[in-house]
C-alpha cells in the first residue's frame, strides 16, 4: 500500500465530479437514447460489474478509449498469451462499437469503464483487484490511476501519446501537478522519441520509447454466409471497399465508381462508414436509394453500390475486397489505421489527409505496401483505381509487401507484451 500527500488538483478534480455526479444518469441516458450506450451494461459506468471473475487467477486490467485503441489492446493480450501469461485479462472501453468488437474476443473479458468518479472507481478496483492496471495510447484518467497506486497496483502506459493540443493543456496546470499524475506509473512506453520528451517533461520517470501497437492485431470473425453470397454474385467483379467513411467522402467515391462502370471496368463499391447512423444519408446520395445490410438486404449481380451499417463485419468485408480505400482521408478528418486490410490480400489507397496515422502510413509507404493520393479529385482517384484493377504486378506488389509487413507487426507484437508481461509477472 501507498500513501499520498493531498495536492490541489486532485481535491478541484474530485470537487468537480461531486457536483457532476448528480446529472451523470441523465448524461447517461441520453446516450442509450442515441444509440450510444448498451442499456443493459449502464451499471458498469458506476463501477458494478455485469459478470464474475475467477478470484484465484491473476487479472491484467487494460484500459483503452474507444475502438481504435481496442485493437491495440487485443493486439498486446494476444502478445501477453504467447509469451506465456495465463491469467485474466479484462479490458475495459468506452464506446459501444468497442465493446461489440471486444466481445467478439473469447479470450478476454470486457467492461464498459467507471466514469472517474473516486468512489465509483474504488468500487470498480474493490470487486476486481487487478493485479495490474494497463492504460493504452492516450488514456490519463487520475482517479484510475491515484487509486490502483494507492493499492499497490502496477500502473504501466502502453503506446503512449500525447496530443499537442492535450500536452500544452497538461503544461498549463504547472510541473508540480502533472508529476503528482505521472510519476505514478511504474513504466510508460512511447510510440516515437518526441512522445517519451513530452512525457518526461510532465514529470514522468520511467519512460522509454517502444513503437505502436496499431497495426499488430487484424479485426476478428467471418461471416461465412456472407462471404458465400458475395462469391456467388460478384465472383466476376472488382470489389472496393471504402471503410470508415466520413461524411462528404462516399459522394466522390460513388462518382468514381459510376465513372469506373461507364468505362466498362466492372464493380461493385462497398460503404462501410465509421459511423453507422450516418448509413441512411448516404443511401440517398443522387438518389440512388442504396441497399442497407441492416435492412437485409443484400447486393445482386446488377447492384453497384452496397453498404453494410452492422457491426462486426470489417474481416468478412476486407477478406472480400480486392481494393480496399480507408476513409477519413479524402477530407480533413486525419485518416484511419491502414493497417488492418493488410492481412487479408487487399490492395490499400489511402487520401491525402493522414496526419493522425502519419507514423503508419509512412511505414507502409517505404514497404510498397500503401498506395496514398496526392489529392481528392475524382479524376486522380479514378486513374488510380483504373491501375491497381488493369496492372497484374502492382496489385501482387502491393499485397506481397503488405503481407510482409504483418510478420514484422507480429514480432513487434510480442517484443511488446515481453516487456509488460516481464514487468509484472
Amino acid at each position: 500500500m501507498n500513501s499520498v500527500k493531498s495536492n490541489y488538483f486532485i481535491i478541484l478534480y474530485n470537487l468537480a465530479w461531486f457536483l457532476l455526479t448528480p446529472f451523470i444518469p441523465f448524461w447517461i441516458y441520453s446516450r442509450v437514447w442515441r444509440g450510444l450506450e448498451e442499456k443493459l451494461r449502464v451499471k458498469e459506468r458506476y463501477g458494478f460489474p455485469s459478470i464474475g471473475k475467477n478470484k484465484s487467477d491473476k487479472l491484467i486490467w487494460i484500459h483503452v478509449a474507444s475502438l481504435g485503441e481496442s485493437v491495440s489492446a487485443s493486439a498486446l493480450s494476444k502478445g501477453m498469451r504467447e509469451n506465456g501469461y495465463k491469467g485474466q485479462i479484462l479490458i475495459t472501453s468506452g464506446s459501444k462499437t468497442s465493446g461489440i468488437f471486444l466481445n467478439n474476443n473469447n479470450d478476454i473479458i470486457h467492461q464498459y469503464h467507471p466514469y472517474d468518479n473516486s468512489n465509483w472507481v474504488k468500487r470498480f478496483l474493490k470487486f476486481w483487484e487487478p493485479d495490474a492496471l494497463i492504460m493504452m495510447e492516450s488514456e490519463i484518467w487520475p482517479n484510475f490511476i491515484l487509486n490502483s497506486w494507492l493499492l499497490g497496483i502496477p500502473v504501466i502506459m502502453v503506446s503512449a501519446q500525447i496530443s499537442e493540443k492535450s500536452f500544452m493543456r497538461l503544461k498549463f496546470l504547472g510541473l508540480k501537478n502533472t508529476k503528482y499524475i505521472f510519476e505514478k506509473f511504474d513504466i510508460i512506453l512511447t510510440v516515437d522519441e518526441i512522445q517519451t520528451k513530452k512525457f518526461k517533461r510532465l514529470g514522468a520517470k520511467n519512460v522509454s520509447t517502444c513503437e505502436t501497437l496499431k497495426a499488430s492485431f487484424p479485426p476478428q470473425g467471418i461471416n461465412k454466409e456472407l462471404l458465400k453470397i458475395f462469391k456467388h454474385n460478384h465472383h466476376n467483379k472488382t470489389i472496393i471497399l471504402a471503410a470508415s467513411t466520413h461524411d462528404g467522402e462516399e459522394e466522390i467515391l460513388l462518382n468514381c465508381v459510376e465513372k469506373l462502370n461507364r468505362n466498362n471496368f466492372n464493380t461493385l463499391l462497398i460503404i462501410a462508414p465509421r459511423h453507422v447512423e450516418r448509413a441512411k444519408p448516404i443511401s440517398d446520395l443522387h438518389g440512388l436509394n442504396i441497399k442497407l445490410k441492416s435492412k437485409g438486404d443484400i447486393p445482386q449481380t446488377e447492384d453497384q453500390f452496397w453498404i453494410c451499417d452492422t457491426y462486426g463485419e470489417m474481416a468478412t468485408l476486407y477478406t472480400i475486397a480486392d481494393i480496399v480505400f480507408m476513409g477519413g482521408s479524402l477530407l480533413p478528418y486525419g485518416g484511419h489505421n491502414p493497417s488492418e486490410p493488410c492481412y487479408y490480400n487487399s490492395s490499400i489507397l489511402i487520401g491525402p489527409y493522414t496526419e493522425k496515422c502519419q507514423k503508419l502510413v509512412s511505414e507502409m509507404l517505404e514497404k510498397n505496401a500503401l498506395i496514398k493520393l496526392k489529392s481528392n479529385s475524382l479524376e486522380e482517384i479514378y486513374q488510380v483505381i483504373k491501375q491497381i484493377i488493369t496492372d497484374d504486378h502492382l496489385r501482387k506488389d502491393l499485397t506481397e509487401s503488405a503481407s510482409l509487413l504483418t510478420k514484422e507487426w507480429s514480432s513487434r507484437r510480442k517484443k511488446i507484451a515481453n516487456k509488460i508481461t516481464g514487468f509484472f509477472l
